[in-house]
């Protein structure tokens, strides 16, 4: 009996040691290493994903440090055919203006981003030229009209036309169709200037600073045709940082996939007209003076425009006074009528 009790005694003990101790601590440990360090990381993930996300936001959309050393302006498509575009979110700005029937082209200055394709690239109206000649900008663009061809020469501008003086700084892309698809890049815009001798010129920034009054205002509409044929809206949305903007209500991308954004929008009232020579053609007054619509910092101010001459950059005013930005960045849209503007502020 003495014997058996001994064994029993020694079974307990030997239990204890390398059964219990074997399952229990293991097992509590590894619950620990699933439960807690899972939930520490994300925790540590998610905050440096929402520091990052809030530093994008609030990244300047023109960069204090330039990569071109002098900015250069591009003739773009926007016919339904050239969608999507290249290019257009390296700009710092973009001019916004009707062609003709309806269908606008962008004239987008290239300054702090550098960009690897542009375009598509297309030709230019004769107040294009008004505008380029404010700046001192070589111009890329492909042809234009008869006036257009007449003017550009005429102001001396620093020119940069496909067809006629500058062809080796383009390209083709084979899988689109003509003529929505002729391309440069700010590399072969470079060597197009320093082949011509042209002086580059940066991009004079709008004034910055605060103002007082204006209303709030989230989202803005510009319809530049309700012809059924060819509806186009254009529609920027405040975000509580800047604005994103909107082609016929879908978000306007680069074919890269970058959504376009804007920190301020101009928009700037004048006096157009629709005349028929060989064709369709418009003709838009700017120089002189007129009303404009300032979107900034998520509010709106009615302001005035002026450009006295071909060599002067646009003015902007606000109480008489110069207009004040948030930020440099900037869309101005160029319209016949300051009514075909809707602003509306969202009620939360």
């Amino acid at each position: 009996m003495r014997r058996l009790m001994y064994f029993l005694l020694m079974f307990v003990l030997i239990f204890n040691i390398y059964g219990c101790s074997d399952k229990k601590e293991p097992v509590q440990l590894e619950k620990q290493k699933e439960i807690t360090n899972p939930d520490q990381e994300l925790t540590k993930s998610n905050s440096q994903s929402e520091l990052n996300s809030e530093n994008k936001i609030r990244e300047p959309l023109v960069k204090p440090e330039k990569d071109l050393s002098g900015a250069f302006i591009v003739s773009i498509d926007n016919h339904r055919n050239a969608y999507p575009q290249s290019g257009l979110e390296k700009a710092d700005r973009v001019y916004e203006i009707l062609a003709e029937g309806g269908i606008t082209r962008y004239l987008a200055i290239f300054h702090s981003k550098s960009a690897d394709k542009i375009g598509p690239v297309r030709s230019a109206r004769y107040y294009f030229a008004y505008i380029v000649k404010g700046h001192d900008f070589p111009f890329a663009h492909a042809g234009g009209n008869t006036d257009a061809l007449n003017l550009i020469p005429e102001l001396k501008i620093k020119d940069l036309d496909e067809i006629y003086n500058a062809g080796a700084y383009f390209w083709r892309d084979k899988s689109r169709k003509m003529p929505h698809n002729l391309y440069t890049s700010t590399k072969m815009l470079l060597k197009g200037a320093r082949k011509k001798n042209f002086q580059l010129v940066p991009l004079k920034p709008l004034e910055q600073g605060t103002v007082v009054g204006g209303e709030p205002a989230d989202l803005i509409d510009i319809t530049y045709s309700s012809d059924p044929k060819y509806l186009y809206t254009v529609t920027y949305e405040w975000d509580g940082a800047r604005y994103k903007r909107y082609i016929n209500g879908t978000p306007h991308k680069t074919l890269a996939g970058d959504q376009i954004y804007t920190e301020n929008i101009i928009v700037m009232e004048a006096k157009t007209r629709e005349v028929v020579k060989d064709e369709l053609e418009s003709e838009i007054d700017l120089i002189g003076k007129g009303k404009a619509l300032y979107f900034t910092n998520g509010k709106v101010l009615a302001g005035t425009w002026e450009k006295e001459k071909a060599g002067s950059e646009f003015r902007f005013f606000y109480n008489e006074l110069p207009m004040k930005f948030t930020g440099e960045h900037s869309w101005i849209n160029i319209v016949p009528s300051l009514e075909i503007v809707n602003k509306t502020k969202i009620v939360n």
